[in-house]
């Protein structure tokens, strides 16, 4: 596995993959596959590590495997000495359109031409992923789109969203400054203390490096703007989109999501009959990556396999 920050879309963003690095390119003699996972809100690729790791087993050798961070969800560190564009100045670098670009000019600048794209979105990367498609140039490299409890539609209508919006956002600065309080502990007192809140609320010790990334106060004010984008603007799915590439998507519902009711999957199955979606029978939770990375990603592995030349 590596990792580093590259420049994309004026932001320094962190890059994590399993296989051949993004400035490599592909193989000369193997698959012309890669596959490339869009995160969630927060965007921390750290998270996603363990899932890509194992998505990884079920594919050729050749193939690689990389996570594209959200802009402004991962700081560089300090020994780097660069930064990224100030939030209060920057905003278009980091809301709802602003990731939407960030991730279009990813793939224009990094991958290859000739590439054939398998993109996985998981939650809000799902939303990214469908409007993706509407780039013709991404489209038609795309073979395939995973995604993974996708909050394509009517966020602000979920149980997760009305609790969001009522009493998140109303804590947010609180949040904020606890962070700022935050990074002014020793690590080794860090460390301890999101292991200690990670066992009563399920976060695993293997997500430590990740929560770190995390509990920042630009990073969380990055993450707060996004997610009231998600709020404002992800109201109707797109029908157009979905119609138009039903043959490249597949979607997979939680049966207990709550950032995206059973009637979501419901709805969609009876507007596109034609289209691939599944809701899950195994007991995944919206935030797999924290419990059921392994299953998650060998399940997903498998599927893209099966789409390989």
């Amino acid at each position: 596995m590596q990792q580093s920050m590259l420049l994309c879309n004026g932001v320094q963003t962190h890059i994590v993959t399993e296989g051949r690095w993004v400035e490599e390119g592909l193989a000369p003699d193997g698959r012309k596959d890669i596959v490339i996972v869009i995160p969630g809100n927060p965007g921390v690729p750290a998270f996603y590590e363990g899932f890509i790791k194992s998505l990884k087993t079920k594919l050729p050798t050749e193939t690689p495997v990389w996570i594209v961070g959200h802009a402004g969800h991962v700081l560089p560190p300090k020994h780097l000495q660069i930064s990224i564009p100030d939030t209060s100045t920057g905003k278009h670098f980091y809301d709802l359109k602003g990731q939407l670009e960030h991730k279009a000019q990813f793939i224009k600048q990094y991958v290859p031409p000739d590439a054939r794209i398998h993109l996985v979105g998981h939650s809000i990367g799902s939303w990214f992923t469908l409007n993706l498609l509407k780039d013709d140039t991404i489209a038609s490299k795309v073979v395939r789109c995973y995604l993974l409890f996708p909050t394509v539609e009517r966020m602000v209508e979920s149980t997760n969203g009305k609790f969001y919006t009522g009493f998140v956002t109303r804590v947010a600065p609180l949040l904020i400054f606890l962070a700022w309080m935050f990074t002014f502990f020793p690590l080794i007192l860090r460390v301890f203390l999101i292991r200690a809140f990670g066992t009563f609320y399920g976060i695993p010790s293997r997500s430590t490096k990740a929560v770190l990334q995390l509990v920042n106060p630009v990073v969380l004010r990055n993450v707060f703007m996004l997610a009231n984008d998600e709020m404002r603007y992800v109201n109707e799915l797109d029908h157009d989109v979905v119609s138009n590439h039903a043959d490249k998507l597949w979607f997979y519902y939680g049966s207990k999501d709550q950032w995206t009711p059973i009637k979501y999957y419901e709805e969609l199955r009876e507007k596109h009959p034609n289209v691939q979606a599944i809701l899950c029978k195994r007991g995944f939770y919206h935030s797999f990556v924290l419990s059921s990375d392994k299953e998650m990603g060998e399940m997903v592995g498998e599927l893209i396999n099966t789409t390989m030349l």
